[in-house]
């Protein structure tokens, strides 16, 4: 028999305005988690943060498997995805680093 794939395929939409601004005024995301610069445009699903188009190039060199990036505007998410960035932030990717010693 003929599986229909395209039902296995994961329900993936482009954020809504109201989810880039749900995911903009979370703390910390109204500027770059990498440089500081203002308006970032590009997202890591790894980490829930926010980051500038210069940064996203470091990110994606990086792999997939250790920071998967996602333009806020312009790709398609899953509903995971947007829980996510809806859940994570710039500040608390930084404060949890910075409790582990890192900064």
């Amino acid at each position: 028999t003929h599986q229909n794939t395209h039902q296995q395929t994961p329900n993936m939409v482009q954020m809504t305005p109201g989810d880039q601004a749900m995911v903009k005024v979370i703390p910390g995301n109204d500027q770059c988690c990498d440089c500081g610069m203002k308006n970032p445009q590009w997202a890591s699903v790894s980490f829930g943060t926010v980051f500038c188009l210069d940064c996203s190039g470091v990110h994606r060199s990086l792999g997939v498997h250790i920071s998967f990036v996602r333009s806020i505007a312009m790709d398609s998410w899953t509903p995971q995805q947007l829980q996510i960035m809806k859940l994570g932030g710039n500040k608390k990717c930084k404060d949890y680093l910075a409790s582990k010693g890192i900064e």
